[in-house]
């Protein structure tokens, strides 16, 4: 069972989720326009054995909506938090954004970190872009445009009557319902700018950061995701513990899919580094 609750960083009020079994802490972070319950397929299985704890960052799900975003404003909301509620040596689950936070946390603060699992995180070198602002300049209106998730999801349903997924699409209304469209514009932007604290990479350098990680890390790739196969050989180079698995057949948000593979794989590594 789980029960969510509230914690003040000093910068943002932050929701999250906490099991309430004892065991050793594992840390879900999700992914950008995402919310702690992306995990909610995965978490029955964990919580056997685990003790979970799964925060919304700044500006999503239950958590405060603030003027201050990006890369570094995660990253330090995410250190007081495992100091703050957590306080021994955690496990982080990081999907997409939530990996690169897990990567940077470890690299730098590796007392904090006993092993991480990388989610179809990005682990190449950011270069500054505009694309991202594209992407999200069409999700900034949708939202504003619809406000609530039941307008949001008739919205999706009308621009993709051909290919619409109407879980994954219940899914994705109810979470951008929730979140802050100023993060969306700090990511537009400040896309081209990665001197920028609200740069959606800022301060992100993977492969300084490998070479500095000591903890066992489990890489998951998915088959139709973002994470190349040229990232994955690199990451196993530099890495002194490192596992791969490839999640066949699956896009970049491979929570929302059948979990089977992904459970076989989570089982095998958390019970070896346990």
């Amino acid at each position: 069972m789980l029960t969510e609750k509230h914690f003040n960083t000093g910068d943002a009020g932050i929701n999250y989720a906490v099991s309430e079994n004892t065991g050793p802490p594992i840390l879900l972070l999700h992914g950008t326009a995402n919310r702690w319950q992306a995990f909610q397929p995965i978490i029955p299985m964990l919580v056997s054995r685990w003790k979970v704890y799964a925060p919304d960052f700044r500006g999503h799900g239950g958590s405060q909506h603030i003027k201050d975003y990006g890369f570094s404003f995660y990253l330090e909301d995410t250190v007081r938090f495992i100091d703050g509620v957590i306080g021994e040596p955690v496990v982080i689950f990081g999907h997409s954004l939530g990996g690169r936070i897990a990567t940077k946390i470890a690299a730098e603060y590796p007392e904090r970190v006993k092993g991480i699992i990388l989610g179809d995180s990005s682990l190449k070198e950011p270069v500054a872009s505009d694309r991202m602002g594209k992407v999200f300049s069409g999700l900034i209106k949708l939202i504003e445009e619809n406000q609530t998730y039941q307008r949001i999801y008739n919205a999706m349903q009308d621009q993709n009557q051909d290919n619409f997924d109407p879980v994954y699409g219940l899914i994705r209304a109810k979470n951008l319902s929730l979140l802050d469209t100023r993060l969306l514009k700090t990511i537009a932007e400040n896309g081209l700018n990665l001197d920028s604290p609200g740069n959606h990479f800022y301060g992100y350098h993977p492969e300084e950061h490998l070479k500095k990680i000591k903890c066992p890390v489990l890489i998951l790739q998915a088959e139709h995701g973002m994470l190349s196969t040229d990232e994955v050989e690199k990451a196993l180079e530099a890495l002194p513990e490192v596992y791969h698995v490839l999640l066949k057949d699956v896009p970049h948000e491979f929570l929302t899919r059948p979990v089977d593979q992904l459970i076989r794989a989570l089982i095998a590594f958390l019970e070896a580094i346990r």
